[in-house]
């Protein structure tokens, strides 16, 4: 018996829901979270009154000093104490200027005085996302709904899968590809349905992962950079994760390129579709041509885009150097321009071969199918 096309989208979203529901339950019961949850020592707070204040703003217009207050922990296992608390303002890393009944993330650990770390920031965050969300929905209407459930199952993957698989000693970049593959599966059927330019967008994207997984060793090999190369990774070594660090890298710039690769073939796949659903005479050559001019628009919006992300990321460096009058020659051999370098480029070829990769996907798929 077949199974009509609304059916099986909503059989798609209940077990996808209900993957991601048992995912969420037994990822909160991983070491990873399960050590969070349980700690003791960080808790939030309300301040309840200032009693010492000695804030000012320096030249640089930041706020540094200390304080004295007086907050109420309102979670964990000492809810209810009011206890004194420390707040000292540093000029490099901005704290908490605090206020009468601001909410923030105090250290406690139930004697003496407590110490404010940051601003509880997760209320804001629920609304920003919430926000989001609808703005998805009032705008696009169903379809900004469809991508939001995308969204939440990409989040629910990182962080219940990815994160303590990691931290539990499985291999980073392993693990990654195959979760990445997941996430374009679902994120793509979530949003376009079971289409023919489902799959065809579907495959294109997959090529683009197996592309910038030749692409970052090829380049990375040029330039010299691994896992080892990347900042605090000392630290982890030190904490005791030392199993697949070297891959972390890889798995950074796999995470953050996936939304760009599925872009590219998402718009292409889909495009082409509608093209082939125009003009039904169009034969696999002719669709494959028009196809690789409709995507030379996308790839240059969307890798210019990317490189221009990875940069910005890296602006602040390198107004640093420029203002410390560093030579050219040391500034280019730099690791962090490397890192950087390493992550526009193999992220950017990757896209590159997505686009010609769903064109002829799409031309002879869409000429067959459609």
């Amino acid at each position: 018996m077949k199974i009509n096309l609304k059916s099986k989208e909503t059989l798609f979203f209940i077990l996808t829901s209900l993957f991601m529901v048992v995912v969420v339950f037994f990822g909160m019961r991983s070491e990873l979270w399960s050590n969070s949850n349980n700690n003791p020592m960080f808790a939030r707070a309300v301040v309840l009154e200032i009693l010492d204040d000695r804030v000012n703003i320096n030249e640089a217009g930041a706020y540094v000093g200390s304080q004295r207050l007086k907050i109420e922990i309102i979670s964990g296992h000492n809810k209810g104490s009011i206890v004194e608390a420390q707040n000292i303002l540093f000029p490099i890393e901005q704290g908490v200027n605090a206020s009468v009944g601001e909410r923030v993330i105090a250290f406690y650990d139930g004697t003496g005085f407590a110490h404010i770390q940051s601003y509880d920031r997760s209320i804001g965050i629920g609304v920003v996302i919430i926000g989001f969300i609808i703005l998805l929905a009032i705008i696009f209407g169903k379809s900004g709904l469809r991508a939001a459930f995308g969204l939440i199952f990409t989040f629910v993957t990182i962080i219940f899968i990815l994160m303590p698989g990691i931290t539990n000693g499985l291999s980073p970049g392993i693990l990654t590809i195959g979760l990445s593959i997941l996430i374009v599966i679902v994120s793509i059927i979530a949003i376009m349905g079971f289409k023919a330019k489902t799959y065809v967008s579907i495959l294109g994207a997959i090529i683009g992962i197996l592309a910038y997984i030749i692409f970052y060793f090829i380049v990375g090999r040029l330039l010299k950079i691994d896992g080892f190369n990347i900042s605090d990774i000392d630290l982890l070594i030190v904490a005791g994760f030392s199993i697949g660090a070297r891959e972390l890298l890889f798995t950074s710039i796999l995470i953050a390129s996936l939304g760009g690769i599925m872009d590219v073939a998402v718009s292409l796949g889909s495009s082409m579709y509608e093209l082939r659903l125009s003009n039904t005479s169009l034969s696999v050559r002719e669709l494959f041509q028009t196809g690789m001019k409709v995507s030379k628009d996308i790839i240059g919006s969307s890798s210019n885009t990317l490189i221009l992300a990875f940069t910005g990321t890296f602006l602040v460096t390198l107004m640093l150097l420029a203002n410390t009058n560093a030579q050219h020659l040391v500034i280019i051999n730099r690791v962090d321009i490397g890192i950087e370098m390493l992550r526009a480029i193999s992220a950017s070829a990757a896209m590159l071969v997505v686009a010609p990769a769903t064109a002829l996907l799409g031309a002879y798929f869409y000429s067959k199918h459609v």
